[in-house]
């Protein structure tokens, strides 16, 4: 009996895992990479904000309003090379410390927001041996519901460190770095479904509602 619990986790996982859609960065959607230069203005054309909104329903946002595409360099590699994803400033220059955050919504409904329960983004495959990367996973409230963390000491140009979440209910999820060097690569994520308001927030609509119909019966008289 003692088990199923774990087998049962594990084959969720797997599930989740096997219909996952991977960005990988490559693909064309109407931003360039920028060189990889640490404290230089981002570009405009390689600003990345809602490229991936209409076609996979990611968002994605940093200190200066926009994450940054980046051209790792020939031999920086990464799990698809060469492009890679950093944080910015909020003076808008390349800032591989500054968070990221990865916010779902539906593809068919860009304004309607979408939760996975499947998250997983790779560091690239240089290491400087020292250092960590770190996610902390909310809900469509705003509400922590985890975080995780990994080192940057990976073995070189085989694997880089990740951040992966199976949690239900994920809305976004805020990654960053603290040795300033490492790119996000490779981003999956589970099926994506529409966010349900927590049980407060829809007490908070009906109460509305009721709000208006008593001023409504209340013209009328």
């Amino acid at each position: 009996m003692k088990l199923r619990i774990p087998v049962f986790l594990a084959a969720a996982l797997f599930m989740a895992a096997s219909q996952a859609t991977t960005i990988t960065f490559e693909e064309s959607v109407g931003v360039v990479a920028m060189v990889n230069s640490p404290g230089s203005a981002v570009p405009a054309a390689s600003q990345l904000t809602n490229q991936y909104l209409v076609s996979d329903g990611v968002s994605f946002t940093s200190l200066a309003g926009y994450a940054a595409l980046v051209n790792h360099g020939a031999g920086n590699l990464s799990a698809s090379v060469p492009n890679i994803v950093g944080g910015t400033s909020s003076s808008g220059a390349l800032d591989y410390n500054a968070p990221i955050t990865i916010s779902f919504f539906l593809p068919s409904s860009a304004s309607t927001g979408a939760v996975t329960s499947f998250f997983k983004i790779q560091g690239d495959y240089i290491p400087l041996g020292s250092g960590s990367v770190t996610a902390q996973a909310f809900d469509v409230s705003g509400h922590l519901l985890g975080s995780t963390s990994d080192t940057d000491n990976k073995a070189f140009g085989l694997a880089g460190p990740v951040l992966m979440f199976s949690l239900a209910g994920i809305h976004s999820v805020v990654i960053s770095g603290d040795n300033g060097t490492v790119g996000f690569d490779n981003l999956e994520f589970g099926p994506l479904t529409a966010a349900v308001p927590e049980p407060g927030t829809y007490a908070l609509m009906l109460s509305g509602l009721g709000l208006m119909a008593w001023v409504a019966r209340r013209q009328c008289r």
